[in-house]
């Protein structure tokens, strides 16, 4: 849920653009070919309409039930992209991820320093500003 949560609020391409390949025509809009149609994922991610009033803050437990009932339209729930062209190292990043976070959580207390200042920038991918900064404590066992 943590994972899930935290890919919705800083997912690893903040857009995501297709090219159309012919004229195309999406409900009352006609789409001419060649054109560019970005969709801003992080807005997406973070519409209050969508994922409610809570939309903006950190809130695992709204995946308890999965994806499909975290939001009132799961299928905008898209930190990998999705359909035919889904990041293809999508399982690899997860498996990577959820086994480089419970070797630290094993080993290390982690807390954010006092000095932390929280400003997400839009780059390539969403990264912090200024970095984070971490007071990182070894366990004892």
């Amino acid at each position: 849920m943590v994972i899930q949560e935290t890919l919705r609020l800083y997912p690893p391409a903040s857009e995501l653009s297709r090219q159309t390949y012919k004229d195309m025509k999406f409900q009352d809009i006609n789409i001419p070919k060649d054109v560019t149609i970005r969709t801003m994922v992080l807005f997406m991610h973070t519409n209050p309409e969508i994922w409610g009033q809570d939309a903006y803050e950190f809130n695992p437990e709204r995946f308890a039930n999965g994806i499909s009932s975290s939001c009132k339209l799961p299928y905008v729930y898209m930190p990998f992209g999705m359909g035919p062209r889904v990041c293809v190292g999508q399982h690899l990043a997860m498996i990577e991820l959820k086994i480089l976070l419970s070797l630290i959580v094993s080993n290390f207390s982690l807390s954010i320093s006092p000095k932390y200042v929280h400003s997400p920038t839009r780059r390539l991918t969403i990264e912090p500003k200024d970095g984070v900064n971490l007071l990182v404590k070894k366990i004892q066992k």
